[in-house]
């Protein structure tokens, strides 16, 4: 019997037709950038996550880049991140010109241990980035009272917890603002690559959004120095077809991890 590392068949093929669908629906409309299908799926997306804001972008390398630079955090700037983390975490806080500071996680959840972040705090410090490994969240209340004691912003990278939940609340609630990754192999994946920001900050997300879109607010008026980062259409379609599944498809993946804490013993 063959047993596939990843496939992503099972699920695409139960939802196959609504794909389907969704691709044609956008192919039909010939609008592929900034329509109503990413912006339909912003206010979705907003909503599941328990916030009032969502902007959609290209990665989720992106979405924590964006943060950072909407919250004016740049050279000579530090943000501490965890060490055990995916690079993308860190590489968002060069690109701005500051330095990543590493604090080593927990051995019990493999997350940032709050108990560590303090000695890293300088006169330097901007912002925390606190990431959800594998989906188990960080000690968010710890990690936000450090951060409120010393003003300090607090970042969720929230790349694989769609749909996780702290003391109620869902990820990408859970601070200032987070950035989520819809790679194809997350949680919550498109057929390429996608990304997008959560946040209960009107100003952040419309600077997030401006700074997405070559720095500009509307149609040949630029503000910021800005990128090339948006949410395509088909992308935001397919997520929009998939969203609804996604906390039976996180049961099922629990479900399949018990069977195998259960069925594996260790001799």
């Amino acid at each position: 019997m063959k047993v596939l590392f990843a496939t992503f068949l099972p699920m695409h093929n139960e939802i196959r037709q609504e794909l389907d669908s969704a691709y044609n629906r956008v192919l039909d409309k010939s609008y592929f950038i900034q329509g109503d299908e990413c912006r339909k799926f912003e206010e979705e997306f907003a909503e599941y996550c328990g916030v009032k804001y969502c902007v959609g972008v290209a990665t989720g390398l992106d979405a924590l880049f964006l943060i950072l630079k909407a919250m004016n955090i740049g050279n000579g700037d530090e943000v501490i991140v965890p060490s055990n983390t995916y690079i993308a975490t860190a590489l968002a806080v060069s690109y701005t010109g500051a330095k990543p500071i590493f604090v080593e996680p927990e051995i019990e959840t493999f997350n940032i241990n709050p108990s560590r972040i303090e000695e890293k705090i300088t006169s330097n410090t901007k912002a925390i980035i606190t990431v959800h490994l594998q989906g188990r969240t960080a000690n968010m209340e710890a990690i936000n009272v450090i951060a409120k004691k010393h003003n300090l912003k607090v970042i969720e990278d929230a790349a694989q917890a769609h749909g996780a939940k702290y003391k109620g609340k869902k990820a990408g609630s859970l601070g200032d603002a987070a950035g989520f990754s819809f790679y194809p192999g997350k949680n919550l994946g498109a057929l390429g690559d996608g990304g997008c920001v959560t946040t209960n900050d009107k100003a952040l997300a419309d600077k997030v959004r401006a700074l997405g879109n070559y720095g500009s607010d509307y149609k040949y008026h630029h503000i910021y120095k800005g990128v090339n980062s948006r949410l395509d259409e088909i992308q935001a379609a397919f997520l929009r077809v998939k969203l609804p599944n996604l906390d039976r498809w996180n049961e099922d993946r629990r479900a399949t991890a018990k069977k195998y804490f259960e069925g594996i013993k260790i001799l």
